[in-house]
């Protein structure tokens, strides 16, 4: 974890410099360590230092002043602490789900990188990034590999095809991927400009085509008034190169002809009709809730998780807060 001004995007936002953590001033930092951290107990998780300051909501500040809010937070019983792991008073519960959760993230690293390498070797893929909560090492035990897939404009339904076969590959093995975020790079703007998507961009994982990942968040710097602490670059530590083999290669050609174009038109219309059939597991969320399709986006969130999330934060924010 550095403090250093060239790792950030956001040089220029107000709001840096010396903090007086005893203000009472509210949208301080104070209240935006503590929102940090409401928002990682809505996931039932503590937070740690490090993603703390990445992810400090609504405010920009250093290092430094981060550390400083947040041992004060501490020293006054508006935080519990153990070790670098931070979570809200009384929910000391939240630590032995983050030991259990933690420890299977590790197991499933490999796997996420293995498969994910090899969607990234199919013919049209350009980027492939682990997203959900294997890219902040929080897996329950009933989570799969959630994967953002960013792919060449005009055939992204025959790429989820073939995705699909590597899918239904890896479920031999018993590994549940679920591709369940593919854009073509003609569809990278996100309308929703709320806190949920900003962190889901903020803390994915490349795997592969890293800079189309970095291109993602400049396309949507927006999300920099949400997490003004976070980076364009974001977690590059797996990121490795877009290998494709001659036979993709020459499979790209194929599909790329004009004879597949229909082809393409018509499994879009196959699967759309089929996608907005499902239920979702939020039945009060309604059919569909989050998902979206077209010819250069398949966003199949049926759950509904966003509104959710975001109404649990808020709740959690406001019993947190000291009376002013």
């Amino acid at each position: 974890m550095t403090d250093s001004p060239a790792s950030r995007t956001r040089a220029s936002h107000t709001g840096a410099g010396r903090i007086d953590v005893d203000s009472p001033e509210p949208g301080g930092l104070l209240d935006a360590v503590v929102a940090t951290v409401a928002y990682a107990d809505v996931f039932d998780m503590p937070i740690d230092g490090e993603r703390l300051y990445r992810f400090l909501v609504g405010h920009e500040a250093p290092l430094s002043d981060v550390r400083a809010a947040t041992a004060h937070l501490v020293d006054v019983g508006r935080l519990g602490r153990r070790d670098d792991l931070y979570f809200l008073p009384g929910r000391e519960d939240v630590l032995s789900i983050h030991d259990e959760r933690t420890a299977r993230a590790v197991t499933m690293w490999d796997a996420a990188e293995r498969w994910g390498r090899r969607i990234g070797a199919l013919p049209f893929v350009k980027a492939v990034a682990v997203t959900g909560g294997l890219a902040v090492d929080s897996v329950a035990d009933h989570d799969d590999i959630d994967y953002f897939i960013i792919t060449r404009p005009g055939r992204l339904w025959l790429t989820r095809a073939l995705i699909l076969v590597l899918v239904k590959a890896a479920a031999r093995d018993d590994i549940e991927l679920c591709p369940n975020y593919i854009v073509s790079d003609r569809a990278l703007d996100f309308d929703d400009q709320t806190i949920y998507v900003a962190r889901e961009i903020a803390q994915m994982i490349p795997l592969v085509g890293a800079e189309h990942c970095v291109n993602l968040r400049k396309r949507n710097d927006w999300m920099f008034d949400h997490l003004p602490n976070a980076t364009v670059a974001g977690d590059l530590t797996r990121a490795g190169d877009l290998e494709q083999s001659t036979a993709s290669a020459l499979g790209e050609r194929l599909l790329a002809s004009r004879p597949f174009a229909p082809v393409e038109r018509w499994e879009m219309r196959r699967k759309i009709a089929k996608l907005q059939t499902v239920t979702s597991r939020r039945p009060e969320v309604g059919t569909p809730d989050e998902s979206s399709f077209s010819p250069e986006v398949c966003k199949g969130h049926m759950v509904g998780n966003a509104a959710g999330i975001d109404i649990a934060w808020r709740e959690r924010i406001a019993a947190a807060r000291l009376p002013r």
